[in-house]
């Protein structure tokens, strides 16, 4: 398997929160005559299949300060949202150059209306001056993957996390590397160790299971978790609430029915941003998520 280098979890979180600033961006392009200039290697993609990411770079920032790369979505003439960014070191002659995988699966967008999509880069000079690049289009087309999804084997109890809570996943590219955590959360705070980062590989339909043995869990805490896809660059989390496991009178099977949510259900959110509110501030404990990210 070729080289995959870890990025902190914390940071990817950041990317995948509201991004107002790249967002209107997006919707409104304008550049100035002498503002920096960037160009991608590739501009389509499949609706959730980032594969590799594209190649930027870009010239015309100063050598001192980091440049953020963004990637944004326009939802009209004036209002958009951030889907990701990061930080890229330029050179001494102010020159960037990087491989950027996205994380957020970015909408099908329209060859003459909205939405659209595309990548810009800016440099903060001061306080209120910026240097922003132009903004490459990004073409987004259907994908023919279905949309991934995660479902829960059991009630998440105490108890079960305990001996071992089953997630089974799908959507995936076919036996693709894919990348998933588990943390407890209690009143917004994570407890005990982030269980991840850990690996394993889809079958043929891109689907597969994997197992979380989390000890110490207490009624009212909140698993949150991730799935992320090494050759897609498809990505989803969610979270789900720890509640008491059911009372088994005697005579009957001690054995919980599966409760969690199905894959085409929605009893967990699986919107981006579920995990962001809790995972965000473990960025201090080193949560990290494996993905490509090189400097080239």
């Amino acid at each position: 398997m070729r080289p995959i280098s870890l990025r902190v979890r914390a940071a990817a979180i950041a990317a995948v929160v509201a991004l107002p600033f790249a967002g209107l961006l997006a919707a409104a392009p304008a550049q100035a005559a002498d503002a920096p200039v960037i160009a991608l290697d590739t501009t389509s993609f499949p609706a959730g299949e980032w594969g590799a990411g594209f190649h930027i770079t870009g010239t015309g920032f100063i050598g001192t300060g980091d440049v953020t790369v963004s990637v944004g979505v326009a939802a009209g003439p004036s209002s958009g949202e951030g889907l990701y960014e990061i930080t890229v070191t330029p050179d001494a002659e102010g020159a960037i150059d990087a491989q950027v995988v996205p994380i957020r699966d970015a909408p099908v967008t329209s060859e003459s209306d909205y939405p659209r999509v595309s990548v810009n880069a800016r440099q903060q000079l001061d306080e209120t001056e910026w240097l922003v690049s132009n903004s490459v289009a990004l073409t987004i087309t259907e994908s023919d993957l279905p949309e991934p999804g995660v479902s829960l084997g059991q009630v998440v109890s105490p108890e079960q996390l305990a001996t071992g809570l089953t997630a089974n996943f799908a959507g995936f590219g076919a036996d693709e590397p894919v990348y998933y955590g588990f943390q407890l959360l209690r009143d917004g705070e994570p407890v005990g160790d982030f269980a991840g980062l850990e690996e394993t590989v889809a079958d043929a339909a891109g689907a597969g299971t994997v197992t979380a043995t989390i000890p110490g869990a207490q009624v009212g805490d909140v698993l949150a978790y991730y799935f992320s896809g090494d050759e897609t660059g498809r990505f989803i989390e969610g979270e789900a609430p720890v509640i008491a496991a059911a009372v088994v009178p005697a005579g009957e099977s001690s054995t919980p029915a599966a409760t969690g949510p199905k894959l085409a259900e929605t009893g967990v959110d699986l919107t981006v941003g579920a995990l962001a509110a809790g995972l965000l501030v473990l960025g201090a404990a080193g949560v990290l998520v494996r993905r490509r990210f090189a400097t080239r």
